[in-house]
């Protein structure tokens, strides 16, 4: 079911369909939230994560501008065997980000859910802010190593 709505975001770990308050200041600028998932992987994990083949899940849209960036990096870097992949429905809906069924969209993912958000919830259950792509998941901490901000 395809649906257009606002993208959503989660506070205290509760979703928000209607964040359209939430978006802008008083004055009427946009307001970019700062990310709370924003670790690096690195070659020896020295400042960072380690670069372990099989430790990470790339959450991407294919509509999305931001994940064709992370999904080039992947295949010119020749990751696609190292970094494995889970692309969202191209659209959002009233729960934002889903794995509904789309040509060249994953039923399930890693963490055996249906949105999005709930990836969020479990590397922070009292998450507060955007639930974006692309999304990088480290499998082993079973939390968030970065997100797109904004």
């Amino acid at each position: 079911m395809k649906e257009t709505s606002p993208d959503g975001l989660l506070i205290e770990g509760s979703w928000l369909a209607d964040d359209e308050a939430h978006r802008r200041s008083k004055e009427g600028a946009f307001i970019r939230p700062q990310s709370s998932f924003r670790r690096f992987v690195t070659a020896d994990g020295s400042s960072g994560l380690p670069a372990e083949p099989g430790r990470y899940h790339l959450y991407a849209a294919l509509s999305c501008p931001w994940a064709h960036r992370a999904l080039i990096l992947r295949a010119l870097k020749g990751l696609e065997d190292t970094i494995s992949l889970s692309i969202v429905a191209p659209w959002t809906t009233g729960f934002g980000w889903s794995f509904a069924e789309y040509p060249g969209s994953t039923k399930a993912d890693v963490n055996d859910t249906d949105f999005l958000y709930q990836v969020y919830q479990k590397a922070d259950p009292r998450y507060t802010g955007r639930v974006t792509v692309p999304l990088l998941w480290d499998k082993k901490t079973r939390t968030i190593v970065s997100q797109r901000i904004g």
